[in-house]
């Protein structure tokens, strides 16, 4: 079940990663303002630390969610044909689509912890209000989901066909 043969992705594996990526997102919008603002008044020198682990957990989480709801998506495997020998269960996962999983979202953490700092710095100089640097971090968040999937899509795919070369 890694990657659907001949294709780059398909609509249960998109829903199963729209879906894992959305509790990501509401978790960084409902519980990382409760746990940054006590980590700011005591460990402030340390805190760029603390988000990119705590950024890793949640990309970990992410992926057991993913791979979970696209084994329950996918649902059984088609019955073989009379006379055909049986078909193997799908695997959960496999190597090279975990290393894509964790070179894409490697990515992700490394932006999130060296450009988004810098885009949130200049529009906060600039002195854009609190609300529309909500706005900016929702969208970020958004558009590096999006990003983080397709880099991983197409990591996936070549590494499967290395793999299997």
């Amino acid at each position: 079940m890694p990657a659907p043969r001949g294709k780059l992705t398909d609509l249960s594996e998109l829903g199963a990663y729209v879906l894992a990526h959305a509790a990501g997102l509401a978790w960084g919008v409902i519980a990382n303002p409760f746990i940054f603002r006590s980590l700011v008044q005591n460990y402030r020198e340390h805190l760029q630390m603390i988000a990119i682990a705590i950024s890793i957990v949640v990309a970990v989480v992410v992926l057991l969610i993913f791979l979970g709801l696209r084994k329950l998506f996918a649902g059984a495997p088609p019955p073989p044909p009379p006379a055909a020998p049986p078909v193997p269960a799908p695997k959960f996962t496999d190597g090279p689509e975990l290393a894509a999983y964790v070179l894409a979202h490697g990515a992700g953490i490394a932006w999130g912890a060296i450009v988004t700092p810098l885009i949130f710095r200049s529009l906060i100089a600039q002195g854009h209000p609190a609300y529309s640097l909500a706005l900016v971090g929702f969208s970020m968040s958004i558009a590096v989901s999006v990003v983080v999937l397709l880099i991983f899509l197409f990591l996936r795919k070549a590494m499967a066909g290395s793999a299997t070369n």
